[in-house]
């Protein structure tokens, strides 16, 4: 009896995981809005392997898939539409996924995907605020007879490889591919033109097309088409010496022309318009002529060099545009005019005057002096880039469409005495441009009067911001928002002695003594405001020369035994990775003596940092790369390193090719924490999660 029990409870269980396993295998169909009402409740509910039929209507909201469902529309695109509201409208997050037959609109991306070999179909995406489609490292994915229409990117393949892109149809939008290879792409038009993609090709010529994209070429020749309306006109990914001539590249959603990692080519008499970022854009290029272009209006910049070095820029016009140099140098830069005048590029110069410009470019210079120019409508109207003592006075510099003066690891310059109205940004301090004088200039009518990131030590006093939409903005910045000594000054017919702001004109404060000065301080930021707001505009104030005062040498740090290393260690997954600047935070549990900076590089690269900075308010450590030789992983810092425990220290570091990245907002390590403020890639690109992998030791 005790055994027929036994089994009968066997076979019972036996039954019961049996019809589990046919439950489970056999596929259902569910209908929205017949069984759910919303396609995510649908998918909430539904088991890997289910359809889901969505019948004729307009459903508002954004769907995140995460098994392996099919997805489809019952009567196609035009009948059933998806919007997303503003968010993502279908986000993928498991592999075997379809989406067919949907309008997809009205998100910031139509489809995000962050899985393979899905399958996109028949579907109709436009009118999302960035992305059309976004591969984010995702593979062997499909994507076919789609209408991808009016997005700021069409497709766009971010570390992505092997997807299918075949017999789409773009309109307003195309393709983008920076970091991703072995992708098929055939068949697909741009506005009513091929998009012509080639990978590891050679001695082609194209004539005729709605796009270009060239992976990994070389000797290809690009001349006579009208490349508008589209993404990116051509881009460039790791192909060199080709030749792109006489073409209309305009009107397009990002760049004209963009040129990544590609070396020795040639961009020459073509007419590059009004894209709606750059003209054109180097990021890690070399080696390559840009000449008798015509480059007019685009909205951001007209070229800029990103991390790029050795080129050669000759005899280009410039209409209502300019140039932009970024950690780059090398690069000869000869007969360009900018609105009918020069533009004056310096490199490794010095004790010159400039009196005459369209728009003024200071690379590694050193004792330049400008004055008396008239610097309107261009990119930037004076960019100085690691140039020291400088004076930049009695300038007009205005209606730019970025930065009227714009300083990048540049110290002990003076800027007075300059009009800077009607700019982006008057006057912009980056990285680490300390200890410069801002004096005695009216700084009107922009959108930032002035903005410092990362620099400290400037003095910026008798100066005039008026109507500014924000007349200051300070970024990780300490700085001096007055006088460094009294002065003596005539204020209304009285003499008075005193330190001496700047006129800001949304003070509200009060003068009751009438001394000119304001009781109360202009606030800037927590860490900074104006002391000694003036009440008036500082011609009102007849100033004698002050003496100044000696600025405080800090003592000289003690050399301790050496301690720990701080070692973030190997990412566990390092990709995706790609060179950029990190700006974050160091915070250690135990003192740390270093000297060094090692990098992580990704397999088979050279991953390595170009600069470092790390820094607290009283001194700063910076260590520079010196190329491809000897231990080129490791850089050496210019003084010794002490990390105290328990201090917040700040920290730059600027990448090249692909270093290791750790994934996360905060990372913790044996001896401390290091946090990401901010990622910017080589594209332009922000994260706020991606640490390079480091290691600082002795």
């Amino acid at each position: 009896m005790r055994r027929k029990v036994v089994k009968f409870v066997f076979l019972a269980f036996a039954f019961l995981i049996l019809t589990a396993f046919a439950s489970v295998s056999e596929a259902k169909t569910i209908y929205v809005p017949d069984n759910y009402a919303k396609i995510q409740w649908a998918v909430n509910h539904a088991s890997a392997g289910d359809t889901i039929i969505v019948r004729d209507g307009i459903y508002y909201e954004s769907i995140t898939v995460s098994k392996q469902l099919t997805i489809k529309s019952e009567n196609g695109s035009d009948n059933c539409i998806v919007d997303g509201t503003g968010s993502t409208v279908f986000t993928l997050e498991a592999d075997g996924i379809r989406i067919e037959g949907f309008t997809i609109t009205g998100g910031n991306d139509g489809i995000y995907i962050l899985s393979n070999n899905n399958t996109i179909i028949n579907n109709n995406i436009r009118s999302n605020n960035y992305h059309g489609i976004f591969l984010d490292n995702s593979d062997n994915n499909s994507i076919s007879k789609n209408i991808i229409s009016s997005n700021r990117y069409g497709i766009d393949l971010w570390f992505s490889y092997e997807n299918t892109i075949r017999e789409n149809e773009f309109i307003n939008n195309g393709l983008s591919v920076p970091y991703s290879y072995g992708n098929i792409v055939e068949d697909n038009k741009v506005n009513g033109k091929p998009l012509v993609y080639l990978e590891g090709e050679s001695e082609k010529f194209i004539d005729n097309a709605g796009q270009v994209i060239l992976v990994r070429c070389k000797n290809i020749t690009i001349m006579n088409s009208e490349l508008t309306n589209t993404d990116i006109g051509i881009e460039l990914f790791e192909s060199d010496n080709c030749l792109i001539s006489n073409n209309n590249i305009s009107s397009n959603n990002h760049y004209g022309i963009y040129l990544s990692i590609s070396n020795n080519n040639s961009i020459s008499n073509n007419k590059i318009c009004s894209n709606n970022f750059y003209g054109i854009f180097l990021s890690g290029s070399k080696n390559n002529s840009i000449s008798n272009n015509i480059i007019c209006s685009n909205n951001y910049y007209g070229i800029e060099l990103w991390y790029s070095k050795n080129n050669k820029i000759i005899n280009n016009e410039f209409i209502n545009d300019g140039l932009l140099v970024y950690d780059s140098y090398g690069n000869i830069v000869e007969d360009n005019k900018v609105n009918g005048k020069p533009l004056v590029y310096l490199e490794d110069e010095s004790d010159k005057i400039i009196n005459n410009a369209g728009q003024i470019i200071l690379v590694r210079c050193s004792n330049i002096t400008v004055m008396n120019a008239e610097l309107t409508n261009t990119d930037v109207g004076i960019e100085l880039w690691q140039s020291n003592n400088c004076l930049i006075s009695n300038n007009n510099i205005s209606s730019n469409y970025h930065d009227g003066i714009y300083l990048r690891h540049s110290n002990n310059n003076s800027i007075s005495n300059n009009n800077i109205s009607n700019n982006d940004c008057g006057i912009h301090l980056s990285w680490r441009s300390n200890n410069n004088s801002i004096s005695s200039n009216n700084i009107s009518n922009n959108w930032d009067g002035i903005y410092l990131d990362d620099s400290i030590n400037n003095t910026i006093y008798l100066n005039n911001f008026i109507d500014n939409a924000e007349n200051a903005y300070s970024h990780n910045s300490t700085n001096f928002w007055n006088s460094t000594s009294q002065m003596t000054y005539i204020y209304e017919g009285r003499t008075y002695m005193n330190y001496l702001g700047n006129y800001w004109s949304d003070y509200t404060g009060s003068d009751a003594d009438e001394d000119g000065i304001g009781e109360t301080p202009y606030i800037i930021d927590r860490n900074n405001s104006d002391n000694y707001p003036l009440i008036e505009r500082f011609e009102h104030y007849f100033v004698s020369t002050p003496t100044p005062s000696p600025t405080p040498t800090p003592s000289p740090t003690p050399m301790p035994t050496p301690a720990k290393i701080f070692d973030t260690g190997r990412p566990d997954n390092p990709y995706p990775s790609i060179s950029g600047e990190f700006i974050g935070t160091i915070k250690t549990n135990k003192k740390i003596i270093a000297t060094k900076l090692y990098t992580y590089a990704c397999e088979g690269t050279g991953g390595h940092t170009e600069h470092a900075i790390i820094c607290n308010k009283t001194w700063c450590a910076e260590a520079k790369w010196e190329g491809y030789k000897e231990d080129w992983m490791n850089i050496s810092f210019n003084r010794t390193v002490v990390l105290m425990p328990y201090e917040t220290y700040n920290i730059t570091i600027v990448t090249g090719s692909y270093p290791q990245i750790h994934h996360t907002h905060s990372l913790k390590t044996e001896n401390g924490f290091i946090n990401c403020t901010e990622f910017i890639d080589a594209n332009g690109k922000k994260y706020e999660n991606w640490i390079p992998a480091i290691k600082l030791w002795s």
